[in-house]
């Protein structure tokens, strides 16, 4: 067994993505960030909503909430709350119940179960102490059942498990009167980094390509005080749907949610824009917690030909002398420094130097100096895998 091999096999990856992480990193580093991506990371970033309360402001009422929140230097908008954890969870004496990945990375931060997620439940009547596990049998929370095991499994909606013990305990922020209000959204730094990256001005016509749920959208239309326009497509209406309520709960009315594909913006009659936001999907490999990981060689390679259609029509759309922010929640090459280099060879785009970093710089590939892009990396900074590139069209 190689030592790739040996390391996707400990920490439940695929081969493909663990040859990557050793092949930039080498091998001691890659198996720090993969233990790291493990768990959610010591703090809990918010995004204060300061068209409607100062960060002073909305820091008391989360410590009248009792939570232990402190503002967060670097950035004048976000606010750290710590994660607690981890905690050992009993096993003995409880039923399992086995649930898909998406939520067994939810309840092991403290989330309750519900029954979309459930897998199996044999034997569990309500009322039962039950275990909660992960599809990989990794044991991520327990709690009280609300439903028979059967009933889990047949419906699609209601609380199945209420959570009691997670591995980690991660404030529920949702759930308080000043998230309501729109005060504040829950972002990663990284995502919050990114819109200050580009620091879009009042007045500004400005695209966001892959837009729902609205976190950048929404922050691009904060920075700006409300004045110019936010156009932010999103392919999906059920995920469209989630970043209207967004839009309407923080007050963002500069933001403007279309339905629509991005990749064909340029023949949709759309342009003139002073930046685009791109955000596209990708491989996901810094996204925290991960319990496990499964893309393999196919998803990276066909994923960064994928983000290559919206880059190429970000170059179109943006006007002469305008931005383009480009972002990922993953640590590949090919999805990060490749496709920036393609993009500076084959658009004629050109990379600017960022205001802030609070990351590593990035890798030396092609045309792509390392000082110009920044990278987060779990292990070294505590949070999401994450990438940041600003591009500007020249002017004609």
């Amino acid at each position: 067994m190689s030592s790739y091999e040996a390391l996707a096999l400990e920490f439940c990856w695929t081969v493909a993505a663990v040859k990557r992480l050793v092949d930039v990193y080498g091998m001691r580093r890659a198996r720090a960030i993969i233990s790291a991506l493990r768990s959610p990371g010591r703090w809990h970033f918010l995004r204060v909503n300061t068209l409607k309360a100062s960060r002073e402001e909305v820091l008391s009422e989360l410590r009248e909430e009792g939570l232990n929140a402190e503002p967060y230097d670097e950035l004048p908008d976000a606010i750290r709350i710590p994660v607690q954890g981890p905690y050992k969870v009993e096993v003995r004496g409880r039923k399992p119940v086995y649930v898909d990945k998406a939520a067994a990375e939810a309840v092991y931060m403290g989330a309750d179960l519900y029954a979309p997620g459930v897998l199996r439940a044999e034997g569990v009547k309500a009322g039962d102490e039950v275990v909660i596990l992960s599809p990989k049998g990794h044991v991520v929370a327990a709690g009280v059942a609300v439903m028979d095991g059967e009933e889990m499994e047949a419906r699609g909606r209601g609380l199945a498990v209420k959570v009691t013990e997670s591995v980690y305990k991660v404030p529920s922020v949702r759930s308080l009167d000043l998230y309501e209000r729109g005060l504040i959204y829950d972002q990663s730094l990284p995502s919050i980094l990114s819109v200050h990256v580009l620091s879009p001005k009042p007045g500004w016509r400005v695209l966001d390509m892959c837009a729902a749920p609205g976190g950048k959208a929404t922050h691009a239309a904060q920075l700006m005080r409300n004045d110019g326009e936010v156009v932010a497509v999103d392919r999906s209406p059920r995920r469209l749907e989630r970043l209207r309520e967004n839009v309407a709960r923080l007050g963002t009315s500069i933001v403007k949610p279309v339905l629509a594909d991005s990749r064909y913006l340029d023949l949709m009659g759309f342009g003139d824009f002073d930046a685009v936001i791109l955000d596209p999907p990708c491989s996901a490999m810094g996204v925290r917690p991960k319990l496990y990981y499964e893309r393999g060689e196919g998803d990276f390679k066909s994923l960064s030909n994928y983000q290559r259609q919206f880059l190429r029509v970000a170059a179109k759309v943006v006007r002469p002398g305008g931005l383009v922010l480009y972002t990922t929640c993953t640590l590949t090459l090919e999805e990060n420094e490749v496709n920036i280099a393609w993009a500076v060879e084959k658009l004629d785009l050109r990379l600017v130097k960022q205001r802030y970093l609070l990351g590593s710089r990035g890798f030396k590939v092609g045309g792509v100096e390392a000082s110009c892009v920044q990278r987060f990396e779990p292990d070294v900074h505590d949070a999401p895998g994450f990438f940041i590139a600003l591009l500007k069209r020249p002017k004609a």
